[in-house]
């Protein structure tokens, strides 16, 4: 595990929130250490929370194009690290994750060890907003349910942008804001949820914001219907 060091008052929110023994508590004795946040119930509504949010990873993986063993994946905001251990496990390829808690990285490294992925994962403690890696770096980075927390979710395209190499993917899965949500209306909800920022990005800034970075947009997919049945 590496260290690269940055802050800003967003990134402390989150890094505390997550280190915290509430969140601890949350992932180890009610949802599991071994997921991330949104899960998928379509095709089986009495899912369990693990299960489905196991299942939005593979379904994301399915939506990558060609993905393969010598994919260089980046995972931004990791988390406990899941999704690297299934990218690596299933399709073999190099993941870096990339994540502001210290307790979640160690439980990540701790994971990795048990399931024999060391050599295939490495983490980075860092900031998305100051992506500690070259230019055009890898083939795929990949955000799941994670740059809600941000407060420069354009700052943080336009890293992975910088990072991809040419032809790369980026493939995103975020909670979002209607596009014509006014501002200010979702404050105290996101509140209540540690995320002290006023607005969430929406479908169209994002791709708006993507556009002009030079991101070609692949496919757009609207999963909300999916955020209600989970919570």
């Amino acid at each position: 595990m590496t260290l690269a060091t940055t802050s800003s008052e967003a990134t402390e929110r989150a890094r505390v929130h997550y280190n915290s023994q509430n969140a601890q508590n949350l992932y180890e004795v009610i949802i599991g250490s071994d997921t991330l946040n949104l899960g998928m119930y379509e095709d089986n509504p009495a899912r369990s929370i693990a299960e489905a949010m196991h299942k939005t990873t593979e379904w994301m993986a399915e939506n990558v194009q060609n993905l393969n063993a010598n994919f260089r994946v980046l995972d931004i905001g990791s988390g406990y690290g899941p999704a690297a251990r299934y990218l690596a496990g299933k399709y073999g390829c190099h993941v870096s994750c990339l994540n502001i808690s210290e307790e979640q990285n160690q439980k990540n490294e701790a994971l990795n060890r048990e399931k024999s992925l060391t050599h295939l994962i490495e983490i980075v403690f860092g900031n998305f907003k100051d992506i500690p890696f070259d230019n055009a770096s890898f083939d795929l980075v990949w955000s799941q349910d994670a740059l809600f927390h941000t407060d420069d979710p354009g700052k943080v395209l336009e890293e992975a942008y910088r990072i991809i190499k040419p032809g790369g993917q980026f493939l995103l899965m975020d909670i979002m804001q209607a596009d014509d949500c006014a501002d200010g209306a979702l404050q105290d909800a996101l509140q209540r949820v540690n995320i002290h920022h006023p607005r969430l990005a929406s479908f169209q800034s994002y791709q708006n914001q993507a556009k002009t970075l030079g991101f070609e947009c692949l496919n757009v997919v609207d999963k909300s219907e999916q955020l209600l049945i989970h919570y």
